[in-house]
């Protein structure tokens, strides 16, 4: 097995990031339990105790389990006449297969309310109307997320957006290259994402990424990077923004415990986020965090809020802030009474275990609903139709007309109902749309 995996792995001609989850599968699952072994004398049944009892997760045994049959199939037939580790269709409990279907159709995805939602709250946390864009986009038009990442400001046209690149992470770099499976196709896009991936355009600028070797990102300019003008690394963005928008808690980390997302609660709602709390325990009594470096946004004994530079400061004997600065400048609030405490509260959850690659999958019951043909489903999802259908089947301006009648609809409508939730927002760039409803 080590000849042959020092001979097939070199000859392979995949996307870097391919290639490295083919290195890790090889080098620290199937050489070390197989490096040793002559192709031939592998037997279909140690396999699958192999990949039965492997101490990781499912997931991951699964891959290495598909990485082993891969290499196996290349040896057919010079140096074996069947693949071992090839699974057998029809075999199995049945059980365990429909479990394995529910679980994928468990998947979370969101209606276009929460997805306006999730954007909105996505924003809050960054401070930043680029976050809502993205994520809007990303709901109404199905892009995959590296896809959005590698999206170019020349890709976004009057009423089309193509999707012609995808920007792949690879070891905390970034590449360029085509879509999954090549899917290259042009999206159309309904009035209201025109207008804001327009107003976008204005925004775009070269990413900081300074590459000196192919294949590795060398600056260019995009419409979706950070305030630094970094690109959205996903693990990350999923740490500090999606999970936090979606699940109302930001995840464990190995340094700090799971804690709910705190916001004052008198800024324009859902509320403007603030530094997390622990959260409370059940039947124990709770006091808010102090000591250096914790965010005080209730008074203490003798500590109280400063209304102008928003920290807590002491307090003089009479109640009154003692003076203070902010930087270089004396704080005006100095010596004046403190003010009340922030109004908190905390997030509910939106959609519990919700991603970005989740809102691709909502795109597609919100066709579904709208009675869009199916060709033109797997147009926009970047599927190929399968047998002579895909060969004659084609999508018809009716098609897109409608597409986009049902698209601008659902738009309007979950406006409208986030509307009624609450005429304002601290989005700036939501705000502005929520204006022609507190007109009415």
């Amino acid at each position: 097995m080590n000849e042959w995996a020092n001979l097939w792995f070199p000859a392979l001609d995949l996307e870097p990031n391919t290639l490295d989850n083919y290195r890790y599968y090889i080098e620290v699952h199937i050489l070390p339990a197989f490096g040793e072994r002559e192709l031939h004398s592998l037997e279909r049944e140690e396999i699958a105790i192999w990949e039965k009892r492997r101490p990781v997760g499912k997931r991951t045994a699964r891959e290495a389990r598909s990485t082993l049959t891969n290499m196996l199939n290349d040896a057919i037939p010079r140096y074996i006449k069947t693949n071992p580790a090839a699974r057998r269709r029809g075999k199995g409990r049945k059980g365990q297969r429909r479990i394995a279907e529910a679980e994928r159709t468990q998947k979370a995805w969101a209606t276009p309310l929460q997805a306006l939602l999730l954007a909105e709250r996505c924003a809050l946390l960054t401070s930043s109307d680029t976050d809502f864009v993205m994520i809007v986009t990303a709901a109404f038009t199905a892009a995959r997320w590296s896809e959005l990442l590698g999206l170019p400001p020349e890709c976004v046209r009057d009423g089309e957006l193509d999707i012609h690149w995808k920007l792949y992470e690879l070891n905390g770099r970034f590449y360029r290259g085509r879509p999954k499976d090549g899917s290259i196709r042009t999206l159309d896009v309904p009035p209201f994402l025109d207008d804001l991936l327009a107003r976008q355009l204005t925004t775009s600028r070269s990413c900081t990424c300074r590459g000196t070797e192919d294949p590795w990102c060398r600056s260019g300019r995009y419409l979706f990077l950070s305030p630094k003008g970094a690109h959205f690394r996903r693990s990350n963005y999923s740490d500090r923004v999606i999970r936090p928008a979606a699940d109302g808690w930001y995840p464990k980390r190995a340094a700090r415990p799971a804690m709910p997302v705190l916001v004052d609660a008198g800024a324009c709602w859902p509320g403007r986020p603030v530094p997390p709390w622990p959260p409370a325990v059940p039947g124990e009594p709770f006091s808010p965090p102090t000591g250096r470096g914790s965010a005080r946004l209730v008074s203490g004994e003798d500590r109280g809020r400063c209304s102008d530079c928003r920290r807590t400061q002491l307090l003089r004997l009479d109640g009154t802030l003692i003076r203070h600065r902010t930087g270089s400048l004396e704080c005006p609030g100095s010596q004046k009474p403190p003010a009340e405490d922030v109004p908190l509260a905390c997030w509910l959850p939106l959609r519990h275990g919700l991603t970005p690659h989740g809102l691709r999958h909502g795109h597609q019951p919100w066709m579904d609903n709208a009675g869009i043909p199916y060709v033109l489903q797997s147009e926009r999802m970047g599927h190929e139709v399968p047998g002579m259908r895909g060969t004659y089947a084609h999508p018809t301006p009716e098609m897109r007309v409608a597409l986009l009648t049902a698209l601008q609809r659902l738009w309007e409508d979950a406006l409208a109902e986030r509307a009624r939730m609450a005429p304002t927002s601290g989005v700036p760039i939501l705000d502005a749309l929520l204006a022609e409803h507190r007109a009415l």
